[in-house]
């Protein structure tokens, strides 16, 4: 993993760095490479192949009589037909390698998501930190003032203890929060690939995403995504396979040109003899071996075309949710900024009542947990807004578009 400095880390520089460092991602970049010597492969097979043997005998009879001999071949091949054989490798080899880049552009894609989700979680984490941290602040003054008010007289022993546990049980609630921001943080730095991002500062980003009608969404995707396109590819290729395994029934038919030579001892020259010529192969009877095959490739067929109907399905169902979840949070956006507004004021006059003597800690306490919660709610559905648009985004194969809208 590489070091970070210490400095503000934005979710455009997150990801970046993710991008060139993520191992799981330099790994199905690899896999285009190796597509790509498999289609040299696959090409080599229509060109020419040369071959060569030799052996050295020798051989001893009684009276000491004794002989040494030294032959060998070189040949030359060339196929001139394979009954489609060698055609279909190739174009199978060429689908591979578009795959392999299909898969690498989706595994992009859902590296970009992660990591802007994990640096969604950790904002959100914080700001629920913050919350939770002035919730202790607020308790600690009303202890406080308790306590003086307790000094002089002015009020029982049982609402200073009461405020002392609110607290200390606020102080746990910060530290929890605290927590899950770090953990988050080691999430980021884990897909970043680098030691550690506690010494950063992250920033809040906004995010763009018109909710137009859901059958828009839903042709985005099945226009975008790249695991839908490979599927496609795949289907493709399932059915070459077909014609691969049929081309064991047809002949192939192949140049050749051949020499050989040998030498005896006592008469080390050689006597090379060169042959040229045609032969064709077709195999009569396999028992069934190539029928099999070849039943094999069509189930293997309709097995490809429901997997990416299966497919297709989970990428509408993502769609589906992560619009509808979106519509909800910016919905719950405005009803829990007029909670806050709302809890703020009660909270005042609570405080106000009970300074003057005419209100309970009961109240204030009460007060103090529902601005608490309306607050978080509040930070809740504000981060909800974005994580459901990059959920959006993903669904329909573009998370990028959100980042940078």
């Amino acid at each position: 993993m590489m070091p970070m400095s210490a400095s503000a880390l934005t979710l455009q520089e997150a990801v970046q760095t993710a991008l060139e460092n993520n191992p799981s991602l330099q790994q199905t970049e690899y896999a285009i490479a190796v597509r790509e010597a498999d289609l040299k492969s696959a090409k080599g097979g229509k060109g020419v192949r040369v071959s060569g043997s030799s052996s050295f005998n020798m051989s001893k009879t009684e009276g000491n009589n004794h002989s040494k001999s030294l032959r060998g071949t070189i040949s030359a091949s060339l196929p001139l037909y394979s009954g489609n054989k060698l055609e279909t490798q190739i174009k199978s080899a060429e689908l591979d390698i578009e795959t392999a880049r299909l898969n690498f552009y989706q595994a992009k894609d859902d590296l970009i998501y992660q990591v802007a989700t994990a640096y969604v979680d950790a904002l959100e984490s914080l700001a629920t930190a913050k919350v939770d941290l002035q919730t202790e602040e607020n308790y600690a003054a009303h202890e406080n003032y308790i306590a003086l008010l307790y000094d002089a007289g002015a009020k029982a022993k049982i609402d200073l203890l009461r405020a002392q546990v609110e607290t200390s049980n606020a102080g746990q609630t910060t530290a929890k929060s605290h927590a899950a921001y770090e953990v988050n943080l080691v999430k980021l730095a884990t897909l970043m690939s680098v030691d550690s991002v506690s010494n950063l500062t992250l920033e809040e980003f906004s995010t763009a995403l018109e909710l137009v009608e859901l059958e828009n969404f839903l042709a985005l995707a099945d226009e975008n995504r790249n695991n839908l396109k490979a599927d496609a590819v795949n289907v493709e290729k399932g059915e070459l396979n077909i014609e691969l395994a049929r081309a064991d029934k047809r002949p192939s038919v192949s140049a050749e040109v051949s020499t050989g030579f040998s030498s005896v001892y006592d008469s080390w020259h050689p006597t090379p003899d060169v042959t040229v010529g045609v032969s064709a192969s077709m195999t009569i009877f396999d028992s069934g071996v190539t029928d099999a095959k070849i039943k094999a490739a069509e189930i293997e067929l309709e097995r490809l075309r429901l997997a990416m109907q299966n497919d297709i399905n989970s990428v509408h169902e993502s769609v589906v949710t992560a619009y509808k979840n979106l519509k909800i949070a910016v919905m719950r956006l405005r009803t829990t900024k007029t909670a806050v507004d709302l809890a703020e004021e009660e909270r005042y006059i609570a405080t106000e009542k009970y300074n003057a003597g005419e209100g309970i800690l009961l109240d204030i306490l009460d007060a103090e947990q529902a601005l608490a919660t309306a607050k978080k709610n509040f930070v809740s559905a504000t981060y909800d807004v974005t994580r459901y648009r990059l959920d959006l985004a993903h669904a329909i194969g573009d998370t990028m578009s959100v980042i940078n809208p």
